[in-house]
């Protein structure tokens, strides 16, 4: 039995060590950094936002600059700073692997390359969303409320990036590693690892 309970063990640290934050930067260019990122199930998107007024919004690959169906997707809504990062951020936990582009709804911004994908394919790709995106004079605002994913405070921020630089604290660098592992992932090792003790 012992040998079980240590392949648990092992199972419940792999989780916690597998799932990861990716930080994608609306930046005062009108682009996304990085446009493409490749993302696993239960891994979190952290998007920051630079001036001057920008959002985020789960396209549809086949209209370019329009949101997913109503009720799927994420939308951050309008996120703005006027100078520096934004004191908020976007969180949205990826719920599978599937290609989903993403755009910013910000006036011309999308027709103008303000583009970005997520687990891009052989069929899906970047350059292709992009060049459609091209032929439109604007992107589609999802609405006004916020959905698919959390605006939180850039101090909350999972990848270890947070806008007050004057927070340099050791404590905070030595455990740095967990932060960028979703909430319920560690709460679902550790309840792994009570059942497994007793």
């Amino acid at each position: 039995m012992l040998h079980f309970k240590s392949l648990l063990v092992c199972s419940a640290l792999f989780c916690i060590a597998s799932a990861k934050t990716i930080k994608i930067t609306a930046t005062s260019d009108n682009k996304f950094d990085p446009d493409s990122v490749t993302a696993e199930k239960g891994d979190t998107l952290e998007f920051h936002f630079q001036p001057k007024n920008h959002s985020v919004v789960a396209g549809d690959f086949e209209y370019p600059c329009s949101p997913l169906e109503l009720g799927s997707g994420f939308f951050s809504g309008f996120i703005s700073s006027s100078d520096g990062m934004a004191s908020k951020i976007f969180q949205v936990i990826v719920n599978d692997t599937e290609p989903i582009p993403f755009y910013s709804s910000q006036g011309s911004e999308c027709a103008k390359g303000m583009v970005g994908i997520i687990n891009p394919s052989e069929n899906k790709t970047l350059s292709d969303y992009k060049k459609r995106a091209s032929g439109l004079s604007e992107g589609v605002t999802p609405g006004r409320a916020v959905y698919g994913g959390d605006v939180v405070s850039s101090s909350d921020s999972k990848s270890g990036d947070k806008s007050d630089d004057s927070k340099d604290d050791k404590d905070d660098e030595n455990a740095a590693w967990l932060t960028q592992v979703p909430t319920y992932v560690q709460f679902s090792a550790i309840g792994l690892a009570v059942l497994i003790a007793f």
